[in-house]
């Protein structure tokens, strides 16, 4: 097993759920550069971290950034400033992860539902869709879509698998950030933590940590086939 890792999972998995940003698509460089570049500057008190904003949805991100640290504008500026910016970074910026990409047909072989959950808004997801050809999908679950809380809250977790008719607890979700990491966990999913070009640290809510595709793909693959 890659990195010494044994799955200790026993549940009969139905479902794998792929976040979006820094799993799918390499956005999350770009989104650093803007939070630390353009709106951290911004802050009047304490000092924000890049933990308060990944993974989460802007549209709650954002309010909170100005209730904790006093932002200098007001908050709609910051929100028009990420939405500027994603309209050519989904589009042509950012580069996929064929390698990723390609597991989605892993999963489909197995006869598993594969789907995309994500705190992007829904236009967002459809053009990473379109742009890389990744459907059809069983599931397409934006946080803005979903009733509750945002990550790293378990409630689009809960949401997206009630979706598919399924219980948290027989989906794999490949996960990038702190925040969608608890999110899934806490919803009972089974979780993997990975990031495109990152070697994501280790996390207690993650069953594996995986520092590339192709270990992404191992571990993938071995609980899928239920490997102990």
């Amino acid at each position: 097993m890659p990195g010494g890792w044994e799955s200790e999972i026993v549940t009969e998995f139905r479902a794998v759920l792929f976040d979006m940003d820094g799993v799918l698509i390499d956005t999350e460089p770009h989104w650093k550069d803007l939070w630390r570049n353009e709106v951290f500057p911004d802050v009047a008190d304490g000092e924000p971290s890049l933990e308060d904003v990944t993974g989460r949805s802007y549209t709650d991100s954002i309010p909170d950034l100005h209730e904790n640290y006093t932002l200098a504008k007001e908050p709609q500026h910051y929100v028009d400033l990420v939405e500027r910016q994603a309209d050519d970074l989904y589009a042509e910026a950012a580069d996929g992860a064929p390698v990723v990409h390609d597991l989605f047909d892993v999963v489909r072989d197995r006869g598993l539902a594969v789907g995309i959950v994500s705190s992007a808004p829904p236009d967002w997801i459809e053009t990473v869709v379109d742009r890389f050809g990744l459907g059809p999908l069983d599931l397409c679950q934006s946080a803005f879509d979903a009733p509750g809380p945002g990550k790293p809250e378990p409630d689009v977790y809960e949401y997206a698998a009630a979706a598919l008719g399924l219980d948290p607890a027989e989906t794999i979700v490949v996960e990038d950030s702190t925040n969608g990491v608890r999110a899934a966990a806490a919803a009972g999913a089974t979780v993997i933590r990975f990031e495109i070009g990152v070697a994501a640290d280790a996390m207690d809510e993650a069953t594996a940590v995986v520092h590339d595709a192709a270990e992404l793909e191992a571990v993938l693959i071995d609980l899928l086939d239920g490997v102990q």
